[in-house]
């Protein structure tokens, strides 16, 4: 027997001038550029500090950054029960306390290798992991027909704010030194994100009477049976998981997160060998945020009309492994800026993907579970991959290795990807 479902009144979501999943939309892009202390763009520029404060080597905190990372990736499905059992504005709540109270920590904190292992920990599970989550998610859950092209729009605000925010990051390091820093970077998330989540965010459309993409309102029995059909239509993640659909995904979400993550993290060593400077790298990466903007609103734009979503991932995955290809042949300058395009597309095309996809494939109403499970297979692959290309260069004296085993890898989930189907639930 289904649960009746009675709409919860809400004098913020009743006032709204317009759609109330435009402002879940940017207070969820606020808790998405929220995120940006626990990303990897944010810890390379405390790097060198750790390393001559505590008499680290580069391996050892690689090392360390990469094991916390894999070990706060093991919780995310945890956390995406949590959002489906306590909503996104509960566990964004508590996660933003949390994250913010950590980062004002790690001032006094930070004392060595030791407790360095237990911030990476913290700030990649709470912020690059759990705030992404839930805030990723809260969007898919308010948006259907248009979610590709909101969650892309979010996805540009992000790629916008990363141009503009190492900058001011770095700034902050010379300014203040790296310990004040972090007090500052929690201290703007508690008085600026924290309040802004709590006030604003809503845990669902049919919750408040409302429909996904800003539907016309129907009647209580009309918006109760679609709220139940909501659940019905839903797989849960032991359902998704008996799918072969959910696993070739997984492989090629995990793929790009292990093989673009290791080329990224050692690109200045990679293209050092052929005689590039780390800054002739870092101008020419100057245009992977913009072309990842401008492949997520295209993919978000078209990506509900293609016969097959699967196809997006193979896109990807195709460019992922021309990137790898490409990046063992730069001879000239212009070539390593269509390689940091390429880079830009598959990120753009990634961050489309999960957003869209699986809400798509297995509904809304369990997405935090599926959404979970996804991320941690996301965030590991992320810790695994630079290793790879790190033992490829130390075994073998070249990262050519680890290139080709990933392009004959990715190669496996592109091909599987273009037959996926949509599956059927079984009642």
């Amino acid at each position: 027997m289904a649960t009746r479902t009675l709409a919860v009144r809400s004098r913020v979501v009743e006032r709204s001038p317009i759609f109330y999943g435009w402002v879940i939309w940017l207070v969820a892009t606020v808790g998405l550029i929220a995120t940006s202390p626990g990303q990897s763009f944010s810890v390379s520029l405390f790097n060198d500090h750790f390393i001559a404060d505590f008499a680290m080597s580069r391996t050892d905190v690689s090392g360390l950054f990469g094991l916390g990372t894999f070990i706060a990736s093991l919780s995310l499905t945890w956390v995406g029960r949590q959002m489906d059992r306590h909503g996104s504005r509960r566990v964004g709540t508590v996660v933003l306390i949390l994250f913010a109270a950590v980062l004002m920590s790690l001032s006094v904190i930070i004392t060595g290798p030791l407790t360095l292992f237990f911030a990476f920990f913290a700030i990649r599970f709470l912020g690059q992991g759990s705030l992404g989550l839930v805030s990723s998610t809260a969007i898919a859950r308010w948006w259907e027909e248009k979610r590709g092209w909101v969650i892309g729009l979010s996805l540009v605000g992000f790629a916008l704010w990363q141009s503009v925010y190492l900058t001011i990051l770095q700034s902050l390091i010379d300014a203040h030194g790296w310990r004040t820093t972090w007090v500052i970077l929690g201290a703007v998330i508690a008085v600026t994100v924290l309040p802004m989540w709590w006030f604003f965010m809503r845990d669902t459309p049919e919750r408040h009477g409302l429909l996904p993409d800003g539907a016309l309102p129907k009647s209580e029995e009309e918006t109760e049976a679609d709220a139940e059909s909501v659940i019905a239509n839903s797989w849960r993640l032991k359902e998704a998981m008996r799918t072969f659909l959910f696993w070739v995904f997984i492989l090629g979400r995990i793929m790009p997160a292990a093989f673009g993550t290791g080329l990224i993290f050692h690109q200045v060593s990679i293209f050092g060998e052929m005689g590039y400077s780390a800054e002739v790298v870092a101008q020419a990466f100057g245009v992977t945020s913009i072309v990842s903007a401008m492949t997520t609103i295209l993919i978000g734009r078209v990506i509900s009309r293609l016969p097959r979503q699967s196809m997006v991932m193979a896109f990807q995955l195709f460019v992922l492994g021309s990137a790898m290809f490409l990046s063992m042949h730069v001879t000239q300058d212009w070539m390593l800026w269509v390689y940091a395009m390429l880079i830009g597309i598959m990120i753009g095309c990634g961050g489309t993907f999960d957003g869209t996809v699986w809400a798509d494939m297995f509904g809304r109403h369990y997405l935090g579970e599926i959404r979970g499970f996804a991320s941690t297979a996301l965030v590991a692959g992320t810790s695994i991959g630079p290793i790879l290309f790190g033992l490829s260069y130390d075994t073998f004296g070249s990262y050519d290795t680890v290139r080709w085993v990933g392009m004959v890898a990715v190669a496996i989930p592109m091909i599987l990807s273009l037959f996926m189907t949509k599956p059927r639930r079984r009642v």
